[in-house]
């Protein structure tokens, strides 16, 4: 199974000379690979674990979850240094959430065992996990599937790496693109995964992204901060935060760092995968069918603007009506609220009121465009709509 591709190139904004690779994948990069297996964490017997790992020591950077409540993984990997990671070990089944201080042993024990079997120190070890909150990781099953995947890394490996990582998505997200810089071609791989407890300031989604651009740590560490603000900042499925959000990227490049124009075309480049890699969390959302960006305007400042944004995009009545193709009016004006004034409300133009919208709301992809007539403010983010499966999911997620 595969998600409908991303076909509005005006919501990824992506620059020219950013074209993808066929086939390509987060190993596709020079000088990384990776390697999903099935060890049993998943009941499923699926692929449930995933090892990125850095050929040679890189630049990283990396952003989490918002959540005040972080899983253990999370709360180890703000220890390390930021910018000297090489690897990832990535499990799916269970979240590691909400575990105390065992779950912490395991997350510490999970990268000392992926760092004896790659070579390399733990403190350049990244843990993630996903899944089940609140159930405590089968360290035996784990680290037996650790050595595996270790053992198959290769630079064909980061289908299986995205597989691998996946809960309740109907597939995994990723691919791998070239840029074209003043400087030369670089490549940039990603593989990321998310479909349920998605919402902005990080949605419940893990995220990788690999290239081999030569790129200073507080350039990357900047640009990857930047990047999630404008991508997985600006989703939303469900409304949920996830307490293991993570996005990480490696710069394996070598020779002087990027700079002037060459370091503004590459932190474009990384907002679009990212956002490449976020509409399609919303594209995956449990049991949805359309993609909306809520693109509101008029607004007093711009944190209004994303305000009314949300109110509307994450509004249980919204969604329905968008997955019912329901062009009803209430449900947006209840959202926006009267306390903001009448908006006017079109969907890719066309006057929400009207005959033609129907029309409109039935297409996978389109914009539902809220005009407030207050100021200048704007703002925008990507929704999913809401429907019977949804509820068929997460009622039987946990059994």
């Amino acid at each position: 199974m595969s998600i409908p591709p991303v076909v509005r190139a005006d919501w990824l904004e992506a620059p020219d000379g950013l074209t993808p690779v066929p086939g390509g994948s987060v190993s596709t990069t020079p000088g990384f690979h990776a390697a999903g297996v099935a060890c049993g964490l998943k009941p499923s017997n699926l692929l449930d674990l995933g090892v990125l790992f850095a050929l040679a020591p890189v630049t990283s950077a990396f952003v989490d979850t918002t959540s005040a409540l972080p899983s253990a993984p999370v709360v180890r990997n703000r220890t390390l240094v930021r910018s000297a990671l090489r690897a990832v070990v990535v499990n799916a089944g269970t979240a590691n959430a909400a575990t105390g201080s065992p779950g912490l042993e395991d997350a510490y024990a999970m990268a000392r065992r992926a760092a004896a079997a790659l070579g390399i120190d733990e403190g350049e070890v990244a843990v993630c996990s996903t899944g089940t909150i609140g159930e405590r990781i089968d360290l035996d099953i784990a680290g037996r599937g650790i050595v595996a995947a270790v053992r198959e890394l290769s630079s064909d490996g980061g289908g299986d790496f995205g597989r691998a990582i996946c809960t309740t998505d109907r597939a995994p997200k990723g691919g791998a693109f070239r840029l074209r810089l003043g400087a030369g071609e670089v490549t940039i791989g990603a593989a990321a995964k998310g479909a349920g407890m998605i919402r902005p300031d990080m949605a419940t989604m893990l995220a990788y992204v690999t290239t081999d651009a030569p790129v200073a740590a507080d350039d990357l560490q900047r640009l990857v901060g930047e990047a999630a603000d404008a991508s997985f900042n600006r989703i939303s499925v469900d409304a949920q935060m996830s307490p293991s959000d993570t996005l990480l990227a490696m710069a394996a490049g070598e020779g002087p760092p990027l700079a002037g124009d060459d370091l503004v075309l590459f932190g474009r480049a990384l907002t679009a995968v990212c956002r490449w890699l976020a509409i399609q969390m919303v594209k995956d959302g449990e049991g949805s069918d359309h993609a909306v960006r809520v693109v509101v305007s008029g607004a007093r400042h711009a944190a209004e603007a994303h305000a009314v944004a949300r109110a509307v995009g994450e509004s249980s009545l919204v969604k329905t009506a968008i997955h019912g193709q329901d062009p009803n009016w209430g449900r947006i004006s209840q959202s926006v609220g009267q306390a903001l004034a009448g908006p006017v409300v079109t969907v890719d133009g066309v006057p929400f009121d009207s005959d033609g919208a129907a029309a409109v709301l039935a297409r996978e992809e389109y914009d539902l465009e809220v005009a407030l007539g207050r100021g200048d403010g704007a703002a925008a983010i990507w929704v999913s709509d809401l429907g019977h499966a949804y509820v068929t999911i997460n009622a039987e997620y946990h059994t």
